[in-house]
């Protein structure tokens, strides 16, 4: 008999049509990203779940996001992009397709301390009460100033925080500030790190080195790992290999099956909200 495969949970694609951008992105890729072209990629390394977060150049239009959760809702959850003054009907909506968070991408953003503004305090309430966490994206060394200012913004909500392609540190390495201030975060509030976009780092070869200081910082529980399908910007024929490899990433843990199993599917299960039971089908 064929062995069941083994579940795997992309935590991080995007999915986008050939349309129009929002006013303020900064560019807008000439192609489509689709939810049969993301299984292909996601199904030759495992039985394929998802997470698909708001891309950047789409603003806070999350209809493409919602579309492609209403087309796998037992297969895909969702992380949006919002602004303060979101209704309360429309973070329903978002909830109810499948979206449980929502994304900060400060990436280069020179007005992010707005997010200590009582506007944004307002939503980070609503997103609490809904058991919602916040995903960070930052540029390379510059998550341990805003995971700082984050955190006290959060206060004692116990919002849980996602950070974004291991966690985006500068080019001290293992020795950036993110993972102190990490260390110190986790002690009010739940941190998440995703292993996705080395190429995205400041020393794309040394992820492995990020990977095993964030086992030690965060945890086993606390890994995820993400494809950042369609690798915008970065497009290459390298860059499916490269998902494969972090996604096979083991640590020095003992017994590395289990860890690796953590990462690819267990913690996203616990996170997100999958009912899943390997080598069983939808």
């Amino acid at each position: 008999m064929n062995q069941p495969e083994t579940p795997v949970v992309d935590c991080h694609f995007h999915i986008f049509d050939a349309g129009p951008a929002a006013p303020s992105a900064r560019y807008r890729p000439p192609y489509a990203a689709t939810l049969p072209d993301w299984r292909l990629l996601a199904g030759a390394l495992g039985d394929p779940f998802g997470v698909v977060v708001q891309t950047s150049f789409l603003g806070t239009d999350n209809s493409a996001l919602l579309a492609a959760l209403r087309a796998m809702p037992a297969r895909l959850r969702g992380v949006a992009v919002v602004d303060p003054d979101v209704s309360d009907a429309a973070l329903r909506e978002l909830d109810d397709a499948g979206v449980r968070g929502i994304r900060l991408n400060l990436y280069r953003d020179p007005g992010w301390q707005r997010i200590g503004t009582a506007p944004w305090r307002a939503l980070f309430a609503r997103i609490a009460a809904l058991g919602w966490h916040v995903e960070l994206h930052t540029d390379n060394g510059d998550g341990s100033a805003v995971l700082t200012a984050l955190d006290g913004v959060l206060g004692e909500s116990g919002v849980p925080v996602v950070l974004d392609h291991f966690g985006r540190p500068g080019a001290a390495g293992v020795a950036d500030p993110v993972f102190s201030v990490a260390a110190a975060v986790r002690a009010r509030r739940q941190v998440w790190v995703k292993f996705s976009a080395p190429y995205r780092l400041v020393a794309p070869g040394a992820w492995r080195e990020l990977a095993q200081r964030w086992l030690e910082v965060a945890g086993a529980d606390r890994l995820l790992w993400g494809s950042d399908w369609p690798w915008t910007n970065h497009e290459a024929g390298e860059r499916a290999g490269e998902c494969g490899e972090t996604s096979r990433w083991p640590g020095t843990a003992p017994p590395e099956a289990s860890l690796n199993e953590a990462l690819r599917w267990r913690n996203a299960a616990a996170l997100y909200g999958f009912a899943i039971a390997p080598g069983t089908a939808d």
